[in-house]
């Protein structure tokens, strides 16, 4: 894929000074949108600090993207998003360190919102409360999720999102570009269709513009939507600086004929819902679920097809999106797995080899996770392997129960 992008950024109506950054390449496919915290001049200079390291990394992060389109496999992507964190932590250090060289700098921060356009999807950065929607067939949905103290006392239980408008310190950043001399990263995958629209837009723009209103005006105005974002913005007060950057995916000619039979990969919403019905992502909210799935791998197996072979090594987990595949063991077939289930969770945490072996009995659509996945999750994001791996646990010590059951009654017949 390709983007075609619209950007803008814009003082405002009440603020002196503009402390918004933005960068749109659409040769590189990569999209930057940074709003500088501290006032005065230092939160101009965070964000474009911001901003000019990050877009220093474009070819680097294209060359990357690219090699993950080709290549296909999980080493590829992973190195795209490894190159992400590393381009926003160094960013991080420039803005830390620019801070404690000068007194007058103290306090500076940035928020910082980055995709990486790709093939078939965006690789995903965020820190702070700017944010990245996806539109799709006139709906707009949030991928990121705004790193606030008021999110984080929602997330908490503490607050409704009712409470949200009226919620005195609601704009207060509870993660930043530049805060610390280390910086956690919101790493996240979402596929794209021809057609998507991505958003990447400053909280100058939703803290006065509803989300219905924003679709609304994207819709309205196709030809400029971020300079039309922008005056709405300002039409309903203009209380902060804005930006906005909107980029039309696009599908390039070389890429027409692979589309046709390349199946459609389902909505991030979609997979999102998948994941909460297994058993090691329950106790997950939707945003750690977003991140779970930069980790998972959506493939089609034709009719016929071994997935797995009983015997083998096994590295990877898998769950049934939609289709049929019979498990044997010794050529005796013991069971038949529909959509909804899965099967090979043990090998994300322990490489035995394969009980049994899977068919497909029909195309089938599977999730698959590879064990090197799950651990660079637990690397990367350890609160969500945490909850992960306590699942496991729960799950093993109710099967060695029901084992110990079973042998009793065993021994009593």
């Amino acid at each position: 894929m390709r983007g075609q992008s619209w950007s803008k950024t814009d003082v405002g109506l009440i603020r002196a000074n503009n402390e918004d950054a933005i960068w749109a390449d659409d040769g590189a496919g990569v999209y930057v949108v940074a709003d500088g915290l501290g006032g005065h001049a230092a939160g101009d200079l965070a964000s474009r600090i911001t901003v000019q390291s990050i877009s220093g990394a474009a070819v680097q992060l294209r060359e990357l993207a690219n090699k993950a389109d080709r290549q296909g496999d999980e080493a590829s992507r992973r190195a795209v998003f490894d190159k992400l964190q590393a381009v926003v932590e160094h960013a991080n250090n420039e803005v830390f360190n620019s801070a404690r060289a000068d007194e007058d700098l103290r306090g500076m921060m940035s928020t910082v919102s980055v995709a990486v356009l790709a093939r078939s999807a965006a690789y995903v950065a965020h820190v702070g409360d700017s944010r990245i929607y996806l539109v799709r067939d006139n709906h707009m949905d949030l991928v990121t999720v705004d790193h606030t103290l008021a999110e984080e006392l929602i997330r908490a239980g503490r607050m409704t999102r009712e409470e949200l408008p009226t919620f005195r310190y609601k704009n207060v950043v509870a993660r930043a570009i530049g805060e610390k001399a280390t910086v956690q990263v919101d790493l996240l995958y979402v596929d794209l269709r021809t057609d998507d629209k991505i958003l990447l837009c400053s909280d100058g723009l939703t803290d006065f513009v509803v989300e219905s209103e924003i679709l609304r005006t994207l819709r309205r105005y196709p030809a400029k939507p971020a300079k039309a974002l922008i005056q709405t913005a300002n039409d309903h007060g203009g209380g902060d600086n804005v930006s906005a950057i909107v980029v039309r995916v696009e599908e390039t000619s070389e890429e027409t004929a692979a589309t046709i039979t390349t199946v459609v990969p389902l909505e991030t919403t979609q997979k999102v819902t998948l994941l909460g019905q297994l058993f090691f992502c329950q106790h997950l909210n939707d945003s750690e679920r977003m991140k779970v799935l930069r980790y998972i791998h959506e493939e089609i197996v034709p009719a016929g097809a071994t997935i797995v072979t009983q015997g083998e090594q096994g590295y990877d987990f898998f769950l049934l999106v939609a289709g049929t595949a019979n498990v044997t063991i010794d050529g005796v077939l013991v069971n038949q797995l529909t959509a909804g289930e899965h099967f090979g969770e043990i090998a994300l945490v322990s490489g035995q080899h394969r009980s049994a072996s899977v068919v497909a009995t029909e195309e089938t659509r599977l999730f698959r996770m590879s064990r090197s996945g799950f651990y660079d999750l637990s690397q990367k994001d350890q609160a969500i392997s945490v909850k992960m791996l306590w699942a496991f646990s729960q799950q093993l010590a109710q099967r060695v129960t029901e084992l110990s059951h079973e042998l009793v009654e065993a021994k009593q017949r």
